[in-house]
């Protein structure tokens, strides 16, 4: 959350870390384009940071059914 800045970060709906990558999930596939663009320039503080990472994902939050 830190990489990407208050503006994006407030975008993600959730993170997670499981066997050394970690998953974003944006709430639309602008903001993913986005988050990927700007982690990607925050991949080595990400690797100094997170002891076991090895890469990052980026998706979109699936939408809820319209009722």
């Amino acid at each position: 959350m830190k990489a990407l800045g208050p503006e994006l970060g407030n975008k993600v709906n959730r993170c997670t870390f499981d066997a050394g990558t970690i998953t974003v999930f944006a709430e639309s596939a602008a903001w993913a384009a986005r988050m990927r663009f700007q982690l990607a320039e925050a991949e080595a503080d990400l690797r100094a940071a997170t002891p076991g990472y090895r890469e990052l994902i980026v998706r979109v939050r699936p939408a809820k059914p319209s009722r």
